[in-house]
Formats: structure tokens, sequence, C-alpha cells
């Protein structure tokens, strides 16, 4: 069977009308996607923005009357069409997996799909077994890519790490599996703490790595690193939660920082902590430093 796509640009107050014409004569999804390069980073709380300028993908039967759809979404929303695209039948789930190879991180640190058994790897791998699920982090963005770079490079050896928004736990498992002595990965979504635990068995950790939902976080609970791959302005609010769980001379390991928030984020944290370093990688950058 095939599908046939067909696509508008549109202001985003518009969005909820041609929604719903378009539902109305038959569309089997409709899927948005920014016009003009307009990123959204970091919204609201609570809040699921649009762009101003949205492009509007709407999937059909192969055997839909285009024309009628067209004429339609003219008559109804004054809008035109502006592309269509044929698209053949495929396994979704076969051609995700191309998008999802073996990565390497540093020296020694792989990360690995249950379904490739191809990738030829040395003895002295630490492999991290993780498929793209619900949760974030798989190692495909930047931010993750930063944080694994860097336990690749110093090695959490007998350290009790503290892994603060674990999303999948790619970031607890892999300082467990670089020697860390004990790690509590937390997390506020329920789907993340459900997603991590399965990592965590998977990866055979569960005697160094325990998951919680950050609820039942106890304030005892201090490291000598916290690692927190989330986003500036929730890393502003909680420096005085980390700097409380970090060990005098401990360490922290900061991302999901964008290139205008650096000084921002690097003056909070410079009144507890020193020795801090900035790296980046394209717009995304990473903050570490020891406790003072």
């Amino acid at each position: 069977m095939s599908w046939k796509q067909i696509s508008f640009e549109v202001k985003k107050s518009e969005i909820d009308l041609i929604s719903e014409v378009l539902m109305g004569l038959g569309s089997l999804s409709i899927t948005y996607s920014d016009a003009l390069d307009d990123a959204i980073y970091e919204p609201p709380v609570g809040q699921t923005p649009l762009w101003d300028s949205v492009k509007v993908n709407a999937l059909f039967s192969s055997e839909v009357n285009q024309k009628s759809i067209e004429a339609s979404i003219l008559e109804i929303c004054n809008i035109v069409v502006i592309g269509t695209l044929e698209l053949k039948d495929t396994v979704w789930e076969d051609e995700c997996k191309k998008d999802f190879p073996s990565m390497r991180f540093g020296k020694k640190l792989w990360v690995c799909p249950s379904w490739d058994t191809e990738t030829k790897l040395s003895n002295d791998s630490l492999i991290i077994n993780m498929d793209p699920g619900l949760a974030f982090g798989t190692g495909t963005h930047q931010t993750t890519r930063l944080c694994l770079e860097y336990l690749d490079s110093n090695p959490p050896k007998n350290l009790h790490v503290i892994d603060f928004g674990c999303g999948t736990g790619i970031l607890a498992i892999a300082a467990a599996k670089l020697g860390a002595e004990s790690v509590i990965a937390i997390d506020n979504d329920p789907q993340a703490v459900l997603s991590s635990k399965e990592n965590v068995a998977k990866n055979n950790c569960k005697n160094i790595i325990s998951t919680i939902h950050s609820i039942d976080r106890e304030d005892s609970n201090q490291c000598d690193l916290l690692i927190a791959n989330i986003l500036a302005n929730p890393l502003v609010e909680l420096e005085p939660l980390f700097s409380d769980l970090v060990y005098s001379n401990g360490l922290l390991l900061l991302s999901g920082i964008l290139k205008e928030q650096v000084d921002r984020v690097v003056n909070c944290y410079s009144v507890n902590f020193s020795n801090i370093e900035v790296v980046n990688k394209d717009e995304w950058f990473r903050i570490s430093a020891k406790r003072k």
C-alpha cells in the first residue's frame, strides 16, 4: 500500500481550523514542523508551543482525490498546497533502526542497540545496551554525547554518583560501567523512571544503580559527582540543591546549555564551585566544576 502526503504552510492561529478540516476530509495523520527554522528549545512548563509559521503534513491513502482536498482547504481555510509526496509502504521499525547505529564515545565507551550484531568492538570496550524509547537520552543528542565523553575521559572510579534528570538512565549506566561505587538515578517523569529501571536491569547494573522518582529523594544522599543533563533554567533554579548534594572537592557535570545561557549558568555556580571548564558541541555546551 502507498500513501500521499499533502503539505501546507500556515500561521499558528490557523492550526486548529486546518487540522479539523483535514481530519474531516479523511486525513489519517497530521504532523507539524517548523516552516522557518525558528527553534523552540525550552518552552514554559505545561505548555506545548508551536512556531509562528508551521508546516502541516497531512497523510492520506493514495486513492484520495487530491484536487477535491485542495479545493476544500482553499475554500474553507484560504490556504493553498505547498507540496505533495508519494510514500511507499515500508517497515518503519526497520527504517528507524538505520538511524540508530552503535556509537562510540571517547576511547572505549559504546552505546549499542540490540539489533546491531555487526559492529566489531575491542576487548576493552565498555558497552551500554540501549534501544531508543520514550525517555530522553540515547547518545544521539549533543548534550548526552558531551556527558558521555566527559565520563569516558574522567572515569568515576569508586565514586558515589547522582544522575539528576536521568531520562533513560544512560549516564547512570555509563558511570556504573566506568567504576562508580554507587549511582542514584533521579527523575520527575514516571516514564523516565520506568525506562531507566528497565535499562539498568538490561545492563546488569542493579547492584550499583538505584533509580527513584524525585519525590522519593532523601536529603542525606550526597555524592562525589553530580551529573545533570537537563536545561539551563532548571540548572539555575537547582543550584542551591546541587551545592548541598556535592561533597567538598566533589565534581559537577552540567549539560543542556545553549551558548547564550553559558555565562548565566557559570555565574550562578561560581559562588560555590571552582575550576569551571566549558566545552561545546555545536550549539550545546557542557560545564564541569569542583565544589569549593
